[in-house]
């Protein structure tokens, strides 16, 4: 766990990242979302057992019910500031890294977002870079285009690493729907993107 603490305590601890703008689809396109951000990892505290670091994220995020192929109605608006903490510790039973990420605060407008944790699995440090897997526990809300809000879940696979000199972090999630009853996931017709936030000045490997 040590190489790993000193892994993000030089490359990207205090660091600001930024995640260009991007377009995704929901309801088998008949919605779209929009999303740009900017990240920081921080406050990163090791002890005997494990070590937890927080995230703070300031992103713009709006969600626009289609027609047509274009966007007719601001459907949601989760623009705002939040705050994530990671805990996590090694396994004697495995030697694996597993933890959780979990809400602390935010300034979204009527989200609700607390209770909200993701299990971190598998964190390692591979190929010179920090990798892991993440499952939300329950699930969130997400827009419906029946113009309510159904239950979904995220799982990713994510990724922190040098690119070209520059701190950057990957989140490649998928979306799942969730039974509510039974929490059961199955594939949803919503599609996200390959989220990818770098420090200013990184150009994209080729």
């Amino acid at each position: 766990m040590r190489d790993i603490a000193a892994f993000l305590q030089s490359t990207i601890m205090g660091k600001t990242l930024y995640t260009a703008p991007l377009v995704y689809s929901l309801e088998n396109g008949r919605l779209e979302g929009d999303y740009r951000d900017q990240m920081s990892f921080t406050n990163l505290l090791l002890s005997s057992t494990g070590m937890r670091f927080d995230l703070l994220v300031v992103s713009r995020e709006r969600i626009f019910h289609m027609e047509n192929g274009q966007r007719a109605e601001l459907r949601k608006d989760f623009s705002g500031a939040s705050h994530f903490r990671y805990e996590l510790a090694k396994r004697k039973s495995t030697g694996r890294i597993t933890g959780s990420m979990r809400y602390i605060a935010a300034s979204f407008d009527d989200v609700p977002a607390e209770g909200m944790t993701s299990a971190v699995l598998n964190m390692r440090l591979e190929d010179g870079e920090v990798r892991w897997s993440e499952k939300e526990s329950i699930y969130r809300d997400q827009p419906s285009a029946d113009g309510g809000y159904k239950p979904v879940a995220f799982e990713a696979e994510c990724r922190m690493f040098v690119e070209n000199g520059r701190a950057a972090y990957a989140y490649n999630g998928r979306c799942l729907d969730v039974d509510p009853d039974t929490l059961a996931r199955t594939p949803s017709d919503s599609v996200l993107p390959a989220f990818v936030a770098r420090e200013k000045g990184t150009q994209s490997a080729g």
